[in-house]
């Protein structure tokens, strides 16, 4: 999870903002560190050498240096205010409001690719929301973007970084766009296209417990009142005590009516966030459910509302899972129901709340935690790991999984472990542990 941005008044404040304009600065101003030391050779060899010992070759190298400095630059800045000048003036539509991180998908922004001008490379990036942005040159001269979007939200407007540089990296112009939204960005489901119905034990017909609903077997007496259908009535009872009693339905308990499901925020939670997507849509909780997440929550049981709480929980900063006491206690009076959690699978502060939780609710607690990918470090040796998996790559160590799945068993809880890429259930902690044990 993203730390929360350092308050104006702070020192990390002040510090963040120097930052932010000298950035700004730098990218304003035309020449990298290649065309300064460019031109601090080209005006060392003009007045050093060029022109006190009348060195020739020197003194051509210099001229040359510097014309090239100078046309470069002079091409650069204009063609970088030409796009400035044009981007305040255009205006370009989302080709969706919709997005899905982990997929490239086209947004309808598009610059000139100036290939009528010489040297002159025009790329962009993206500053706010994270993504990996493409420019593919299109057939009619423009640069059409792709984008690769990394976290889900709800995002009122996009930031760009356009660069403007020549094709020797002697000159750069660089400046922000801002294009206003909102636009909207759920989690991809991979292959998470189906869940099992994710309810359990809660009020029903099988088990006799006090906690449970009052629609089990018709195995309790009560004395008879007005209303009471006389289908019920107990007439053996009547007959040896003369008194009227009827049967009534026991407190038991069996499969759920009700699922109260948690999305709780933490780091590398998208997977999570994208099973929870997958059973509100699905209708893995059931017909009759409650949702709710981390920086919203109140409970709901609308679709859309409850997709609007996975996209927005991306943006919660606080402890993990610390609104979930919230949520049960306003969920809790309306009667049993089972309990569902999305979880993500690191070691946090969640799992305190879970030991909480699971203390105080009857039968087990259904969690469920979705990866990527599982890397296991120990089964390759130390170079292996640092050369062949790549830097940011997406997945857990097996070993984190492990501690979670180990800590949610002691708790009672269960643990159901998805992989979001094949869509495959790959058990708990405690299997991947033994299949890991079995496969050494």
């Amino acid at each position: 999870m993203r730390p929360p941005n350092a308050l104006p008044g702070t020192i990390e404040g002040v510090l963040l903002r120097v930052r932010r304009v000298a950035r700004r600065a730098a990218g304003v101003w035309p020449l990298t560190a290649l065309g300064m030391a460019l031109a601090l050779v080209a005006m060392v060899a003009l007045l050093s050498f060029g022109f006190k010992k009348l060195d020739l070759v020197l003194l051509v190298v210099g001229y040359g240096g510097v014309g090239l400095l100078m046309i470069t630059t002079v091409i650069v800045v204009s063609s970088a205010l030409g796009l400035w000048l044009r981007l305040r003036r255009a205006s370009f539509r989302w080709s969706t409001p919709t997005f899905e991180t982990g997929a490239p998908l086209p947004t309808g922004f598009s610059l000139p690719s100036l290939w009528w001008l010489p040297l002159v490379q025009v790329s962009w990036t993206w500053v706010s929301p994270e993504a990996d942005a493409a420019e593919p040159a299109s057939g009619n001269g423009r640069l059409a973007e792709r984008v690769t979007l990394r976290r889900r939200g709800i995002y009122s407007s996009v930031t760009r970084r356009v660069v403007v540089q020549d094709a020797f990296g002697l000159s750069r112009i660089a400046f922000h766009h801002c294009q206003p939204g909102p636009i909207e960005v759920l989690p991809h489901l991979g292959g998470i296209r189906r869940l099992p119905v994710l309810t359990s034990l809660t009020g029903g017909e099988e088990k006799p417990h006090p906690m449970g609903l009052e629609d089990g077997d018709r195995a309790e007496l009560r004395r008879y009142v007005p209303g009471d259908s006389a289908r019920f009535i107990h007439w053996k009872v009547f007959g040896r005590t003369r008194k009227l009693m009827v049967r009534t339905p026991e407190r038991a308990l069996s499969r759920a009516r009700r699922t109260i499901a948690y999305l709780i925020s933490g780091e590398h939670d998208e997977a999570a966030a994208a099973a929870a997507r997958a059973a509100i849509e699905e209708e893995a909780l059931g017909m009759d459910w409650q949702f709710a997440a981390d920086g919203s929550p109140e409970a709901t049981s609308d679709r859309s509302e409850a997709i609007h709480k996975v996209m927005t929980s991306s943006r919660f900063t606080g402890a993990s899972g610390s609104g979930m006491k919230r949520f049960l206690a306003e969920v809790n009076p309306r009667g049993p129901a089972a309990l569902v959690v999305f979880a993500p699978p690191t070691m946090g502060a969640w799992l305190d709340e879970m030991r909480v939780v699971a203390s105080r609710r009857y039968g087990r607690v259904r969690v469920v935690i979705a990866v990527d990918a599982v890397h296991d470090p120990a089964a390759q040796s130390s170079w292996r790991r640092w050369i062949l998996r790549p830097v940011g790559s997406p997945g857990v160590d097996r070993g984190d999984l492990e501690r979670v799945g180990r800590a949610l068993g002691q708790i009672r809880c269960e643990v159901v472990i998805i992989d979001r890429v094949s869509g495959r259930v790959l058990g708990d902690g405690r299997h991947l542990s033994s299949a890991r044990r079995r496969a050494a």
